[in-house]
């Protein structure tokens, strides 16, 4: 869907035009059609709003997981008495959030955002061959990912191209991060791990 949304915007509009941050209400607007152009924005910043809650609630929930799996400390895995939810990690996703949106741009937080996403995908692709090399074909009733390993090989080479687009500030970002994160995993997570644990028995 992607794919052919931008080869229609490509093609109704040159594409070094479209290096812009509305891109769909541009074009809309540029072949005539002001009014679905600024209904498009509107629509793009409503959405936005669901985007936002939805992954604060995931990201709390995958901190209550990575906790549970003893990753992370115990206490992100405290749960409200009345609607189960994790108390301590929604605030700590909260407080994160609002530091970051204050002290950085949005720009630099959706570049940041992006490189993260694509570095998971590969990462998830890795993940992909080595299950299929590990335990084999799935059965039927599993998820079966085709033309293993020739797919999630195509998917690293096309998330590594676009990373490679990304400005250094991104980059910085990103190896800080990455850094954060494995200093937390390696300090706390590794020690911790219940499935550690459960290999020694």
């Amino acid at each position: 869907m992607y794919v052919a949304v931008t080869l229609i915007l490509t093609g109704t509009v040159h594409y070094s035009k479209l290096n812009i941050t509305d891109v769909v209400p541009y074009v809309l607007r540029s072949i005539g059609f002001p009014f679905i152009g600024n209904f498009v924005s509107i629509v793009v910043i409503m959405t936005l709003v669901t985007v936002c809650i939805s992954t604060m609630y995931a990201l709390t929930r995958m901190i209550y997981n990575i906790s549970c799996d003893g990753l992370l400390p115990e206490q992100f895995q405290e749960l409200t008495p009345k609607s189960k939810v994790p108390k301590k990690a929604t605030i700590f996703v909260g407080l994160v959030t609002m530091f970051f949106s204050g002290v950085l741009q949005l720009e630099i937080l959706a570049l940041l955002v992006n490189i993260v996403t694509l570095a998971y995908l590969i990462l998830l692709a890795l993940g992909v061959i080595k299950l299929r090399k590990d335990f084999g074909e799935p059965k039927e009733e599993e998820f079966r990912t085709p033309w293993v390993p020739f797919l999630p090989l195509l998917s690293i080479v096309i998330c590594l191209s676009l990373m490679t687009q990304c400005k250094a500030i991104t980059w910085y970002g990103f190896i800080a991060s990455f850094i954060l994160g494995s200093l937390i995993y390696f300090g706390y997570g590794y020690r911790h791990s219940k499935l550690r644990e459960d290999s020694k028995k």
